[in-house]
């Protein structure tokens, strides 16, 4: 009985580092934050609204509202129980529209916006 066990449980997990390795590649981890996000929506009116960020592993973040905004929008999100103090400063992204789920809401994929000035011009 017991080998039996033990052979059930050598199938269910596998011992090969290779397979465990598919695994994680196939399935990222994801992890998922409490944010404001804040801009102007496709209305140009200012918004304020409490969301989730979903960070996958491979920096891939995204985020639900349920507003839209125009393609290639710069919006900005702030972690409602950060870290630390510095991560409690909003944070600017550029929204790229994804899809729209079933209760309406869009889904949006963000791309951090790199500063506009150089270091040498903005002296």
């Amino acid at each position: 009985m017991y080998l039996e066990g033990l052979s059930l449980a050598l199938h269910l997990h596998p011992t090969h580092v290779e397979e465990g390795m598919i695994l994680t590649a196939e399935h990222p981890a994801t992890n998922l934050y409490r944010v404001e996000v804040s801009g102007w929506d496709d209305n140009k009116s200012f918004f304020v609204e409490n969301s989730e960020l979903e960070w996958v592993e491979d920096s891939n973040k995204q985020v639900t509202l349920n507003r839209g905004l125009t393609d290639g929008a710069v919006i900005f999100l702030r972690l409602l129980q950060p870290i630390s103090n510095d991560r409690a400063r909003p944070v600017a992204y550029q929204a790229e529209f994804l899809t729209r789920n079933p209760e309406g809401q869009r889904q949006f994929r963000l791309r951090p916006v790199s500063s506009r000035c150089k270091a040498k011009l903005c002296q």
